[in-house]
């Protein structure tokens, strides 16, 4: 029998000061056939002066809180606040041990949805 376990890091890995850390957490705990569904804001991969509507929201509450909760938590947070692009996301999950990151096909205004693979 294989046993898997899940995890989730719902709209909270852009506030963590040590976000690796706790992805190498949750790769711990689900193991080998476990899966890990994280969902976070839904921000452009790249930044443009245009931007849009769920963008400009997300940059004043990443001023405002988001972005001051990372730093005050004297971690290695990678300082983008609420806008954790997909790329930051792929980074964080290699660099604790997942092999691989998949943005799921949900279409949904205000959140994108990754699956994390051990």
């Amino acid at each position: 029998m294989v046993r898997t376990a899940n995890s989730d890091g719902y709209q909270c890995i852009h506030d963590l000061g040590n976000p690796v850390g706790a992805l190498q957490t949750m790769r711990r705990l689900v193991g080998e056939n476990g899966t890990v569904l994280i969902a976070d804001e839904r921000v452009g991969d790249r930044f443009t002066a245009a931007g849009n509507d769920v963008e400009w929201m997300m940059y004043g509450w990443s001023v405002l809180h988001c972005l001051p909760v990372g730093m005050a938590d004297g971690g290695e947070s990678h300082c983008g606040g609420t806008v954790m692009r997909t790329d930051i996301l792929r980074h964080y999950a290699q660099a604790a041990g997942f092999r691989d990151v998949e943005v799921l096909p949900i279409d949904y205004f205000f959140f994108r949805f990754y699956r994390l693979y051990p």
